[in-house]
């Protein structure tokens, strides 16, 4: 009986050490450290009685953001170019804006304002950091995130994780008569400070 005893508590021991732990993964949340990136989906926007979909492109580095906005098979192309403070919007057919005042150009092009400057660290499921920012509740369970920002209600539904970075597949943004949902279909990371 002892043997027996002796040859189970073995064979336990055995399977316990063929168990695989998963690794830990240390996720860095600045965003700061994401020095190159860029996101492929779709966005969605509402303001009133308005609304309206597209396709959207976003590439970041850490001289500028290039954005570009259409709608199927890339009617309607809109390219946006945000560097600091500067903004040049080109709708195709000759039709440009330059200006030092983004939320300008954008109230006068889309008829409200969307922060893009904000923007940039929201589409990574953060809030941005030179300005202040408070979690809030989560809607749809406990694994999504949220936060307010600037009057704006953030909240990031799914994530994956992209060369371990956790960032959103599903983000809504509500703030001043606007919500956003912008899904991200694909993300690159072509360069982190990690």
């Amino acid at each position: 009986m002892r043997a027996w005893l002796l040859i189970f508590s073995s064979l336990l021991s055995a399977c316990s050490t063929l168990q695989t732990v998963a690794p830990v993964v240390d996720l860095p949340d600045s965003p700061e450290s994401l020095t190159r990136w860029s996101m492929d989906g779709r966005i969605g926007v509402q303001s009133g009685e308005k609304a309206w979909q597209a396709n959207l492109f976003w590439e970041h580095d850490p001289q500028q953001d290039r954005l570009r906005l259409s709608g199927p098979w890339s009617q309607g192309l809109v390219s946006i170019i945000l560097q600091k403070d500067l903004i040049y919007v080109n709708e195709g057919a000759g039709v440009t804006a330059l200006s030092k005042d983004p939320d300008a150009v954008l109230r006068e092009k889309l008829g409200f304002v969307v922060p893009l400057a904000s923007l940039r660290y929201w589409i990574l499921g953060r809030p941005n950091p030179h300005l202040g920012s408070r979690p809030v509740p989560a809607e749809g369970g406990d694994e999504n995130q949220a936060f307010e920002q600037s009057g704006w209600h953030i909240n990031v539904q799914n994530t994956t994780q992209v060369d371990g970075w956790l960032l959103p597949q599903k983000l809504v943004a509500q703030g001043a008569g606007v919500k956003l949902k912008i899904v991200t279909d694909q993300w690159v990371i072509r360069e982190s400070a990690k």
